[in-house]
């Protein structure tokens, strides 16, 4: 089974694909660390050694590059799309492969600016209002350069998730537990 776990920046993704994939035994892949390793030319970066987002991005200057080339986006997806072609019984949080691939089960976490913005001040120790100026910085790069790289409106258009779930009144634990309950239904 292929899990796929969207939703803005600092909604969760990540440390949910991580407690996911521990839950059932599966491969936890992150993205973000592909794409670093790709900025830094390593062409086939292991997906069995990613490791989650600490706040690199958010310091770097990756928002400038991926604006200038995209190349480095649509090698990522297509990377990943290889992946899932390839592999079974992996966790993935992507933006994009929700969008670009039918395989797996899809979930959003629908979470407010305000609540992102508080976790991700917490996560890289900023301000609160720093917090929201890189949120907004990172979303509005990658919902533009989607559209134009896919044509699709990352975050408006949910019908490609089979669930979404609403994180802002709950705890980190309690969306864990809720996203468990429903993959134990279609996990065999």
């Amino acid at each position: 089974m292929i899990i796929l776990i969207g939703g803005y920046s600092a909604s969760g993704k990540s440390y949910l694909a991580k407690n996911i994939a521990n839950h059932f035994g599966y491969k936890c892949i992150y993205p973000s660390y592909i794409l670093k390793e790709f900025y830094k030319n390593n062409e086939k970066p292991n997906i069995y050694k990613t490791k989650m987002n600490t706040g690199w991005y958010d310091k770097s200057n990756m928002d400038k590059l991926r604006q200038q080339d995209p190349s480095l986006d649509k090698k990522l997806d297509k990377y990943l799309l290889e992946i899932i072609e390839k592999e079974d019984n992996l966790v993935i949080d992507s933006w994009t492969l929700p969008y670009l691939t039918n395989k797996g089960i899809r979930i959003w976490l629908k979470t407010s600016l305000e609540e992102r913005g508080k976790r991700l001040a917490l996560r890289d120790n900023v301000s609160f209002n720093e917090a929201i100026k890189i949120i907004k910085r990172k979303d509005n790069t990658s919902i533009n350069l989607f559209k134009k790289l896919y044509g699709f409106e990352y975050g408006k258009d949910l019908s490609v998730f089979n669930y979404i779930i609403n994180t802002d009144d709950l705890t980190i634990e309690e969306v864990y537990k809720k996203t468990v309950k429903i993959l134990k239904n279609k996990i065999k």
